[in-house]
Order: C-alpha cells, then structure tokens, then sequence
C-alpha cells in the first residue's frame, strides 16, 4: 500500500522560470494491480513516478510507503526501498555497458544479498528466456539495440521479484511484438502486486491499466477504474498479413510461383531478374525501392496467407510468465559490498594503464607535485622541529644572575642565600663559554690538534649517571666526560677526527685529550670516559678547580672550598650561574630573596621562536602555494574521472546502490593515483632529503628528516588527496538519483 499526501515540488523554485510540476497532489495506491499515470510531455507523470520511486525529492508533502512513512526525504532509506522492494524500468534503460547482460541482471540479485551462483543463474536465465533476451546473456550491453537493452531493463526490474514495479515508458523502444510480450509479463505480475506505470499510449492504458490517472500540469484531472478493451488492434510488426495487401501480379508455372503483393499502388517494380547458380540465390531488382529484406529461417519476419484479426482480450493476456519461480523469500541474504575493492582496484588499473600520452603527462605533473609536497613538508617540518637547544652553550637548568654592585650583601652572604635556596646543592660557574684548544694524544705521544672552539667547562655533579649515552662516570681526577656536541657527526667539521680514526662519537670513549692552560700554556692530559647528548659542546671535570683553571683563572690554593671558588668565580665578573636540584624552586626563591635572575635558556627560547616565525613567514607562503596549486589540479581531474563516470554512478543510485559504496569505489581509484604519482615523488623526494641530512651536505642544507615527518608526509599526500579528489564525487552525491540522472542527460 502507498500513499502520497499533498506532494509539492517545484522546478527552479524562487527564480523566473520556475515551473510547478506536481501541484498538491494526493493518491492512494492500492496492494497490487496496475496503474497507469497518462498524460501528455510536462504533465508531471514522470516525476510522480521518481518521488514515489524515492529518485526525486518534494518541497513538501509525505509518502506512506508500506509500513514506513516518510515526511522528508531520507537517502538512505530509499536506497534500501529501492534495493528491496522496488524494481524500476527507466525510459532510457541504465544498464551498465561495460558489463553482459547477465551480469547486469544478476546484479540487483546481489545487491539484496543473493549470493548463490546456481540461484541467481536459475532466475537470471528464467526472466531472460521470458523477455527473449536469453540468447544474448553473454554480450555486452553496449552491443545491444534500444529494444534488447529496454527488454534487459525490464528483466533487471522483475528479476528481484519486488513488491512494486515502477516502469517509466517500458514500451517506448520496442516493436509491437515485445510490446506485447513485456506488457503481458507486466499485466500478469500487476495480479498480485502493485504495478505504476507511465504511458503516452491511451491504447496500451485502456487495455492494461485496472486504474488510469491522467495528469495535466502538475496536477491530477482524472482518476477512474479503467473498463477494460476487449479487442485490441495492437498488430505485429515482424508479421506479414497478405490478404491485408492488393496483388498486382502473379506467374505460376512448373519452375516458379511468383507473386507481388503492395501497399502502395505507384510503386515501381519494372525488372526482376533472379539467378540460381552454383547453389546460390542472386536477385537483380530495378526498382525505386531501395530497402531490401530476405525472409527466411532465420529471419524475425514471419508471412502469413491470412487477414489480420483483432485478438481477444483472453488472447493477449496469455502469458507463460511464473513469478513464482522469482520468490527469494525462503533464500540465505548477506549483504556484501555490491562494489567489491577488488573489481575497483582492477577497474582503476585498467584506466591507468589506458592512459594516452595526456594522462602520463599528467601523471608526470603530479608526480612531480609530490616531489614539491615532500620539499614543503620537511622545510617546515624542519623549521618548526628548530630547538632552542641548539643555541644555548651551558646546560639550560642553569639560572643567570646579575649582580647587584649596589647591594650590601656579601659574597659570603650571597653564596649563603644561593646555598639555602637551592637545598644545599648549589654550584656556581661562569657565565660564558671560553675559547680552547683540544688535543687529541698520539701513540707516539705527539698530539693533533682536534678542535678549537669555545667549550664550556662545567662540574661533573651537573649530570646524572643514567644520562652517559656512552661509557660510564668519571671515577678519578684524570677522567673527564664530554657531550656529544664537541663530535659534530656528518659535517665538515669532523674530518679532524676521522684523520686520526676516529669515524663516530662512540670512538671517543678511552682516547687521552690535552687541553692547553691559558694562563701558562702547559698542557693537562685527560682521558675521555664518558659521553652525553648534549648539542653545545662541554666538558665534565671531577675536580671543581678545573673549572676555574681552564678559564684563565689565577693559580690558586688547591685546598681551597668550593664556596670559596664559587666566591671568586661570581667576583670575577658582572654576571655568574648558579645550579640547584630543584630548577623551579630554585629559581623562585632566589626571586624571593630578591635577586636579579633569568634561565640560561630563556634568551635562546626567544631567539629560537624568532627563528621559527622568520622562517614560517619565509616559507609558509610559497608552501601552501605548492601544495595547493597540486591539490587543486589534482581536483580537477578527478572531477574530470566522475564526469566520466557519471552514467555509471546514474545506473548506481537509480538501483539503490548506497553512496557509502560508491565513495569507496571512487577512493580506490584515487589511492591507485597518488600512489603512482604524487606519493611515488614524495618518497623520491624525502629520499633524496634523508641523504642530504645525512651527509656532509647538512652544513649548507639544513634537513630534518626521520620516520615521523616521512609517515606525517605520507599520511598527508594521501590524505588531501582523498579529501580534494573525493570533493566532487560528494558535491554530486549530494544530489537525488533524478538529479544525477539529469546531470548525465544534459
């Protein structure tokens, strides 16, 4: 049962030109039988037929569609109408034509979930004999007529056995005999369901329909029980009546019988010559007639010696049609993707490998993009990852003090109140970096000269022993630990190192430096044992009085305090650190107390976010320039591919195939591109970045480029693709079936 209530729609409502198509029209549909919606071109039948059909939307109004009523229009909820109760015969077929016939059938047998061969090539086979079509199940839909694709329509409609039978004009294409045929069929299933069918055809309405309404306008102006015909005049093409021609002439002897029969009296038949020789018939015809047909076996043509009669109503209902045979009530249903992955992946392949010599080009281009996405992606990657690590000397849990001169505190009292804010773990130090030389010792006790660059000279007690990468802690006076810094790895500055053999940082572990005293340039020898990650360049001494010594300190007392050396380092100039345990609350106190204090690392925060945002501004422009210059080609050649697509997504919707589908079919082909263009030029590109960053080339092309940023990459080629190439498909899809169906005929 369907009920339509107050159903309004407009064509191009709120503009000039708009037309009323469907003017508050109410109907009740019965159970079963047929009914006909006649009327002429623009009357609104056909869109009557899509809303009930759930192609096309109203403005407003509600349709009882069995046991679901539906007050605005649900996509989803058609589809599933669609899929399983509806079977459709479109004007213009929508057959899919890449693909047999019986594949086009067997299809709506899967999209309910049918997926046993032997029964869906039981009913294939079954409706295809009934529509005459069951000799041409293996070809190609596209290698068919307009009536054999219109009698496959029909047969995909009824196959599925549904609970109504929507047909738009399903006689429009075919001759008189199929006409008869297929209404027939229709006629017969309209006994136990309900049939709505669109006809220009008042003959095929009064003989078929039990109920006939005739439409006007966008609006119902008649809507009666039909009383049925009970003679037709509906003849046969493909039969041949002769008592129903005049004999112009005809010769009979003992070689031929020969006879011509005309509808027409000025036809010319002046010369007739015919020729049997070497078994085979020749005809020489001088004629005005130019159309020539040989009737035989073979032929469609039949001839009879007889008037044409008008068949009885009885006659022309006669049908061997069994819908019976089409029940799958009692049949296992899962439902699958109708769509599989696999018949997309190959159909994408297919295209690609198709392409002409404009597709690889554009290929190339987006390879080419890609190489740019990857060059974008890693110089901002490579600009935000800058640390501020980088430019600090010391160790960034060091606190810089000013020194008040106008104070009157004392240095005593002063190392007293760094000592009571730190909890008694304070150590005091230098300020800057100093300029050294470091000496690597020889076997043969010469030295080489390894580095020469500014070093920060600091207190073994400032690291912890789980934070040697290499090595251990220093256990006497003559071992030192060093940061990883002091090694610059992949850059010109090691070759240094790599002269005497040494090829990486963990090669340092047990080589004796000498480290010239600026004071008195005699040289002290230490033995390397333990190395930290730290990017400035320090070394770690046991004794606190190498802190001092090696900053062109004043020889001092041995035996002197660390609170004394401390005193000497903080009156040896305008600024000094301090170290705590606890940073934080360090550095409050120290607040409290009233002195003049920043973190070490605050400068190089500042200076590093400076950096950043030079470099963002240097490069974010043109970055997204790339980046989006590739998308947006990439969008229209894939709004190019739906455009191509677009019958094939027609044929889609119309059957119910759900758009979930039918995303997943078109980002398959999308995958398939970036994959053999942009992203192969992604990885090109980040492989060729890698070696950079990781070869001496580093120092004039600064990279950073590690499995994050290239996973990052990847996740973000493929991503923006999907997201820019799926664009156009769901611009489409916003669209009713109709809509679409409108957007291919136009």
């Amino acid at each position: 049962m369907i009920t339509v209530r107050h159903l309004d729609k407009h064509f191009n409502k709120n503009k000039r030109n708009k037309i009323h198509v469907l003017n508050d029209i109410s109907l009740d549909f019965p159970q079963k039988g047929l009914v006909v919606l006649l009327g002429p071109s623009g009357s609104g039948k056909t869109t009557l037929l899509n809303v009930i059909g759930g192609l096309d939307k109203v403005d407003k109004g509600s349709i009882i569609f069995f046991d679901k009523e539906i007050n605005r229009y649900q996509a989803n909820l058609w589809d599933k109408i669609r899929t399983e109760d509806v079977g459709y015969v479109f004007q213009n077929y929508y057959l899919m034509s890449s693909i047999s016939v019986f594949d086009n059938v067997a299809f709506v047998l899967k999209m309910m979930g049918i997926h046993d061969k032997v029964e869906i090539e039981k009913r294939v086979n079954y409706i295809l004999n009934q529509v005459g079509m069951y000799r041409f199940r293996k070809k190609r839909a596209s290698q068919l007529s307009g009536g054999q694709q219109q009698r496959v329509a029909i047969a995909r409609a009824l196959v599925k056995n549904p609970k109504v039978i929507i047909a738009d004009e399903p006689t429009g294409n075919l001759d008189s005999k199929n006409t008869l045929e297929i209404m027939n069929i229709i006629k017969s299933i309209s006994l136990n369901k309900l049939v709505i069918l669109v006809t220009h055809e008042k003959d095929i309405a009064k003989f078929y329909a039990d109920r006939i309404i005739e439409l006007k306008d966008g609006m119902i102006i008649d809507d009666y029980v039909n009383g049925f015909d009970q003679e037709h005049n509906f003849s046969n093409e493909n039969v041949i009546y002769l008592k129903d021609l005049e004999e112009k002439t005809s010769l009979k002897n003992d070689v031929l019988d020969f006879k011509v029969y005309t509808d027409d009296e000025n036809i010319d038949l002046s010369e007739v010559k015919l020729i049997i020789k070497n078994k085979t018939i020749y005809i020489d015809i001088k004629s005005s007639v130019d159309k020539i047909k040989l009737v035989n076996e073979d032929s469609h043509i039949r001839i009879k010696n007889e008037k044409y009669k008008k068949k009885t109503r009885a006659e022309m209902l006669e049908t061997t049609f069994d819908e019976n045979l089409l029940d799958h009530s009692e049949l296992h249903k899962q439902k699958r993707l109708t769509i599989s992955f696999k018949n997309s992946f190959w159909i994408a392949l297919r295209k690609v490998f198709n392409f002409g010599r404009k597709g690889k080009l554009m290929m190339a281009i987006f390879a080419f993009s890609g190489m740019l996405m990857a060059f974008s992606i890693v110089n901002l990657y490579t600009i935000l990852r800058m640390d501020y690590r980088e430019l600090i000397s010391k160790d960034e849990n060091y606190i810089e003090v000013t020194r008040d001169y106008d104070s009157e505190k004392t240095l005593s009292e002063m190392i007293s109140d760094y000592n009571s804010a730190s909890g008694n773990t304070l150590l005091v130090n230098f300020n800057q970096y100093y300029f050294s030389e470091i000496n690597i010792v020889l076997p043969n006790d010469n030295y080489k000269l390894i580095s020469s660059t500014n070093i920060m000279y600091d207190y073994l007690d400032i690291i912890e022993s789980d934070e040697i990468i290499h090595g251990r802690m220093p256990t006497s006076n003559d071992e030192i630990v060093i940061t990883s810094g002091i090694y610059a790895q992949g850059t010109t500055s090691d070759t240094n190192f790599t002269e005497v053999g040494i090829w990486s940082l963990s090669e340092l572990l047990g080589e004796v430096i000498s480290i010239r005293n600026p004071k008195d340039s005699t040289y002290v020898q230490y033995k390397i044992v333990g190395i930290v990650d730290r990017l400035y360049k320090a070394m770690y001494f046991v004794d606190h009085l190498d802190v001092y010594r090696f900053r062109g300190g004043d020889p001092i007392n041995e035996d002197i305090s660390r609170n004394e050396l401390f005193e000497l380092i903080i009156n040896s100039g305008s600024k000094h650190v301090v170290y705590g345990e606890n940073t934080s609350e360090f550095y409050q106190n120290l607040v409290n107390l009233g002195y003049d204090v920043k973190m070490s690392s605050s400068d190089a925060i500042i200076q590093n976010d400076i950096r950043i945002q030079q470099g963002l501004a240097a490069n974010l422009l043109s970055s997204l320039f790339l980046v989006g210059g590739a998308l947006l080609a990439f969008y229209f050649v894939m709004r190019s591919s739906m455009i191509s697509r677009i019958y094939e997504i027609s044929v889609y919707r119309a059957l119910g195939v759900r758009k979930i589908e039918i995303y997943g079919s078109f980002a398959v082909e999308i995958g398939l591109l970036t994959l053999i263009s942009s992203f192969l030029g992604f990885a090109f590109m980040s492989t060729i970045l890698a070696s950079i960053a990781s070869s001496d080339l580093q120092v004039l092309f600064d990279f950073r480029v590690d499995a994050f940023i290239i996973l990052l990459g990847s996740i973000f080629v493929f991503g923006s693709y999907l997201i820019i190439g799926m664009l156009p498909m769901t611009l489409l899809l916003r669209k009713t079936p109709s809509q679409i169906i409108s957007s291919y005929d136009m």
